[in-house]
């Protein structure tokens, strides 16, 4: 995920859950806040797919009175994600195959 997308990701929780990031923050200063918190789940979230990770916040609205956080958007890779062609390919190169 770019930081955009981050960002539009904060912003649906915001409208979601009552403004859980700003909810004591002055109006002047929430578009700041919202851009830093944004900055720092970027670091966290930017190997994610946006699509994924906003199903998951949809997901989250539905079943949880409260926020998601990181860890409850975030996908660990899964070692069942074995690229097959890649496999075969490099079994063939380590045999000696050229076909």
């Amino acid at each position: 995920m770019n930081k955009k997308e981050v960002l539009e990701i904060i912003q649906l929780i915001e409208k979601m859950y009552n403004n859980p990031f700003t909810k004591n923050i002055l109006p002047s200063e929430q578009q700041i806040k919202i851009k830093t918190i944004a900055e720092a789940w970027h670091e966290f979230l930017e190997d994610q797919d946006f699509n994924q990770v906003r199903s998951k916040v949809k997901k989250h609205v539905l079943t949880s009175k409260f926020p998601p956080t990181i860890a409850d958007l975030y996908e660990l890779p899964s070692e069942s994600k074995v690229n097959h062609e890649h496999l075969a390919f490099m079994r063939k190169l380590r045999s000696g195959s050229r076909d």
